[in-house]
Order: C-alpha cells, then sequence, then structure tokens
C-alpha cells in the first residue's frame, strides 16, 4: 500500500501519539504501509512542530485583545504571565495563555529528542569485549565548565562595550577544543580510571529570554528549542567521542542543575541527556549524574568533591563569594558535618562568578572556575572584560598531588 503525501501526513499526525508510546507499534507501521523510515520519522517531527504552532496560532486567535494589548506597548504577548485590566467599573487580573505557548512544548520536546535520536547509530558490537577498555591508570581526569549561558546575546543592537561574538556554533567549536584538550591529557597520562566531565550550572542562559527566577530580562540570540538542541547534540556528541577514543574506564557527566539562570530548563536539558545516555551506554561505563539540590558532594579516592553553582534557583538574596570570608567557611563545616564527610582531601568547587580564584583552609581548599562564555553584555558594562575558558585536573586517587591547567578561549571581538 503506497500512502500519498497528504495521506502519509493525516496518518502520522492521528496515530501521533499512539505511536510514540509504542514502539513496536512503530516499527509495524513502517513495514506494512512500507514507509521509508528517515521519511517516517521527518514527517513525524514537521507534524509535531506544526501542532506546536496552530496551538499558538488558534490562541492568539482566541486572545485578540492579550494580543492588541501588548503590541501597543511593545511587549512579547508570549513574555508576560499576567495582565491587569483597570477601569472605573472594574479591576480584573487576566492570565495570558499565551504565555504557555512561549515554552517548549511536549510535541516540541517530542520532535527534538527523535531527531536527536535518529542521528545517533548504535553499533551492535558496541558492548562486546573489544570495545571495553578493562584496565587504566590509578588517576582520574576531570574536565570542569561553568557558565556555558548558551543563548547569550553578548552583543545586543551592536552597542555592547567589547563586542563579542557567541552563537550556536562558537559553543560548538569551544566545546570541540574541550575535547582536544582531553585527547592531549590522555597521549600524557594514557587510559584513566575515570572521566569526569563536571558542568557547574548556568549550561542556558535563561528560558523565554529571562532568568529561571524570572523579573530579568536577558538578551538572547537562540530561541529556547534552539538552545535545547544545541546542548543536547553538543554534549552527547562528547560523550560519544570520548567513549569512541577509549580514554578512561567510566565517563560520568555531573551536571549542577540548581542556579540562578538555567534552573529547571537546565535540567530538562541534563534530563534529555541523561536518557539519551541510557539509550546508548550500559550506567556501569557511562553515567549522567543530575546535581538537583544546591550543594551536593561526590567522593573518588581519598577525594571529596562539593560541588555547587553558587547561586541558586530560588532563596539566595547573594551567591557564595569569591574570596572565602568566615561565614561561609562555618557555612560548609556545617555541611561537612552535616554529612559526615571524613575523606582525606575535601574541594569545594564553584562557578557563578566568572573567575578563576582559590584558597584553602583547614578543613578543606576551596576554588571558583571561570565563565565558559564571553561576558555578557551587562558585566562588560558594569565589570568590565573578563577571560573565559575551562579547567582540567588529573586527580591521583589516593594522594592530593593534584595537577590543574586552566584553558582559556579567545572569543572573537567584533
Amino acid at each position: 500500500m503506497k500512502i500519498l503525501p497528504k495521506d502519509y501526513r493525516n496518518f502520522v499526525f492521528k496515530h501521533l501519539n499512539t505511536i510514540h508510546n509504542d514502539g513496536v507499534l512503530a516499527k509495524k507501521v513502517i513495514k506494512e504501509f512500507k514507509i521509508d523510515e528517515a521519511r517516517y520519522h521527518s514527517v513525524r517531527r514537521a507534524v509535531c512542530l506544526f501542532r506546536s504552532q496552530d496551538k499558538e496560532e488558534r490562541l492568539k486567535k482566541e486572545n485578540p485583545g492579550i494580543v492588541e494589548a501588548c503590541e501597543a506597548l511593545n511587549i512579547n504577548p508570549k513574555h508576560s504571565n499576567l495582565m491587569w485590566l483597570k477601569s472605573k467599573e472594574a479591576s480584573v487580573m487576566v492570565k495570558n495563555p499565551l504565555f504557555k505557548a512561549a515554552g517548549i512544548s511536549e510535541d516540541e520536546i517530542t520532535a527534538i529528542m527523535q531527531s536527536v535520536i535518529d542521528s545517533i547509530t548504535i553499533s551492535k558490537d558496541k558492548f562486546t569485549p573489544k570495545n571495553i577498555v578493562t584496565s587504566s591508570n590509578d588517576k582520574a581526569l576531570k574536565v570542569t565548565i561553568s557558565d556555558s549561558h548558551v543563548g547569550m546575546d553578548s552583543n545586543p543592537n551592536q552597542d555592547a562595550l567589547f563586542q563579542y561574538e557567541y552563537s550556536k556554533e562558537i559553543y560548538e567549536q569551544s566545546m570541540e577544543r574541550v575535547f582536544s584538550s582531553i585527547v592531549k591529557e590522555h597521549k600524557t597520562h594514557g587510559i584513566f580510571e575515570i572521566l569526569y566531565l563536571d558542568d557547574m550550572g548556568d549550561l542556558a542562559d535563561g528560558y523565554n529570554g529571562q532568568t529561571t527566577r524570572g523579573g530579568h530580562a536577558l538578551p538572547q540570540n537562540m530561541t529556547n528549542i534552539e538552545v535545547f538542541e544545541a546542548c543536547v547534540n553538543t554534549k552527547v556528541k562528547m560523550i560519544r567521542s570520548i567513549v569512541d577514543g577509549k580514554i578512561a574506564r567510566k565517563v560520568v557527566l555531573r551536571n549542577v542543575c540548581n542556579d540562578n539562570h538555567a534552573g529547571s530548563f537546565g535540567l530538562i536539558i541534563n534530563k534529555a541527556i541523561q536518557m539519551l545516555v541510557n539509550v546508548l551506554y550500559h550506567n556501569n561505563f557511562v553515567e549522567v549524574d543530575l546535581l538537583t539540590r544546591f550543594i551536593e558532594h561526590r567522593e573518588y579516592g581519598d577525594h571529596c568533591f562539593i560541588l555547587t553553582h553558587g547561586k541558586d534557583q530560588k532563596h539566595m538574596f547573594k551567591g557564595l563569594p569569591y574570596v572565602l570570608d568566615k561565614k561561609t567557611e562555618s557555612y560548609l563545616v556545617d555541611y561537612i558535618e552535616h554529612y559526615k564527610i571524613t575523606s582525606k582531601f575535601i574541594h569545594v568547587e564553584k562557578g557563578d562568578l566568572h573567575q578563576i580564584g582559590y584558597q584553602r583552609v583547614k578543613r578543606f581548599d576551596y576554588r571558583n572556575f571561570m565563565s565558559f562564555a564571553p561576558p555578557s553584555s551587562w558585566v562588560q558594562h558594569n565589570f568590565g572584560d573578563s577571560y573565559s575558558g575551562y579547567s582540567i585536573q588529573v586527580i591521583p586517587k589516593n594522594t592530593n598531588e593534584i595537577s590543574h591547567t586552566d584553558y582559556f578561549i579567545d572569543y572573537k571581538k567584533i
């Protein structure tokens, strides 16, 4: 049976939800109707996006007053959750249904996820012994990236003080540089026992052009969907390159998901990465660890790493400081004692302030990591120019002879 394009589209549209939830049925439909699988998924993605766009247009038609009011005030209807209509007769609060249409809908997420999954070819010999690393040195390679701020427009209206370029393509190129640095360490030290890819938060610059807390507008050069797709694709590609390069016996991607910019959006992105990695690899070989509390700790040998973005997604007025003070030291000692951390070497690590810094006190050392992204226009105008990059550490399992290297990225200036 041959399905014509229009009938084919209608068929996929009608059965989309059922097929999405039943992989066996999807394969059966493809076989029975002799549908080319690549074309099937292409149309399926198009249908998902069509449904989302159709919903948004319907909401606009049903709420012309909201659209007109926002346009009159030069406000994007998608960015206004609540409105007040005030007159002599009444004062009415109006909840804007268009606000929901601004985010990533379930259909859009489905389409993007399917697009990423379609691009991955799982080799049948992925888990055969010849492809699994069985021997290694007694060290961990720790790669730390913080504050990637994917989606940030660092030069809005072409009037930023220092005018850096930052885009999806530039972010991807910068991540390729990170992988090159990993290969360099592998050539020097051999196969590592474990490789940690630590993301210290603020992966996405915001959601709907605002911070996760809302109320703070952010200049953006990417949509929510583009940010989602760029982050998922880039990180999955990085993991696959590391695995294929046989750089470590195990790879762990640790993501701080409690921060002041990305917040729940960052958690959604990293959850999607986790789902994809779980499809590709066994958890004993590759693991995606989601750190959802403001401060969490993880151990390796005689080391304990206390990881935090430095500012949370809800409660803190000010984040943890750049220079460790007595108040913060006491705060962190409380954490260590509460969780009964007895490791010989305790390391507190954070991002947020976009600067490199290191201090050491009796119970722990305290390290700030720089921003992976260039400075935003707001940072440029308030604090001046700044550096960007990432850090790599080689960590012996049972000694504190850690080697630390900072790699700087010179983003192009316009």
